[in-house]
């Protein structure tokens, strides 16, 4: 059996795929775990306890820290604490599998933000793969008969942007330091954000029945211990225009666990939506012929 090597992309591109389906069951426990936590006292307990967890497992990582590489943990913390206080307020107000797939319209910003940021062209499969995502989008939206931007809706794709934005600033940073140290650092300022968040604008609490806490540790452990941390090193084996592509495992996970545990409504419009959107996944992936 081959060892794994990060630099190898199928070895890369795999442990990102689990990382983003570790990420995408989230969705499920944080709507059960807002009936007892407020959004940023939910995001502070969870990130609390995943960094402390992270500076226990990798604090020989942090041994001999460069100011740069610090420089670039808080940013990447600072961003990805934005993408998580909209995706937990999103999910606060509109469905599990409406904020995956709309959250998912990040797949067809992403080739265009490197465009313009690192003047990578996107190619014509990405284009195409684009135009199909955010048709699916499209769908997605007005899977009740009629386009409503709700709350709710607008917070989704307030997030997509800036998840994208993260995928990009994650690949750019990635690839300058050691993956770990930044993913440590990275957890750690988004816990800090969400604690200073939670006492400006809530009252902060560890008040929630024990089914919510084992939600907690869950979403601490397995979604941002091993989904946040080990981001960046599983991401500096690939492309930031590759990566994107796997966000459409979100969605999909997101909805079939939405429909099966919490009973969530998808219509033959929003499953054409699903179908569109986790299409444009295979086809930038694997582009026919006429799209290489």
């Amino acid at each position: 059996m081959n060892r794994f090597d990060i630099h190898n992309r199928r070895h890369a591109e795999g442990l990102l795929a689990a990382v983003i389906f570790a990420r995408s069951t989230s969705f499920l426990l944080v709507k059960h775990c807002l009936t007892a936590f407020s959004v940023f006292n939910l995001l502070a307990v969870r990130f609390t306890i995943a960094a402390v967890l992270l500076i226990v497992i990798f604090n020989r990582h942090l041994k001999g820290l460069r100011l740069k590489t610090l420089g670039r943990g808080v940013i990447l913390g600072v961003v990805f604490f934005a993408m998580m206080a909209g995706e937990t307020i999103a999910l606060s107000k509109t469905s599990s599998s409406t904020t995956a797939l709309v959250e998912s319209s990040a797949i067809m910003l992403v080739p265009f933000l490197s465009w313009a940021f690192f003047h990578q062209k996107p190619t014509k499969a990405n284009v195409v793969a684009a135009a199909v995502a955010f048709t699916g989008v499209v769908f997605t939206i007005g899977q009740s008969g009629r386009i409503v931007l709700s709350p709710g809706i607008i917070w989704c794709l307030g997030t997509a942007v800036i998840y994208a934005l993260s995928v990009i600033v994650t690949d750019a940073f990635s690839k300058r330091d050691d993956a770990f140290t930044l993913g440590v650092i990275q957890v750690a300022v988004m816990a800090v954000c969400s604690v200073i968040a939670t006492f400006l604008v809530e009252t902060p609490t560890l008040s929630a029945p024990g089914s919510v806490w084992g939600n907690v540790l869950y979403l601490a452990v397995v979604c941002s211990v091993f989904g946040f941390a080990i981001q960046p090193y599983a991401q500096s084996g690939t492309t930031s225009n590759r990566a994107s592509l796997f966000l459409a495992i979100t969605p999909a996970t997101a909805t079939v666990l939405g429909v099966i545990f919490l009973h969530e409504t998808l219509t033959w419009l929003g499953a054409v939506g699903v179908a569109l959107i986790l299409s444009s996944f295979f086809l930038a992936n694997r582009p026919p012929k006429w799209l290489r």
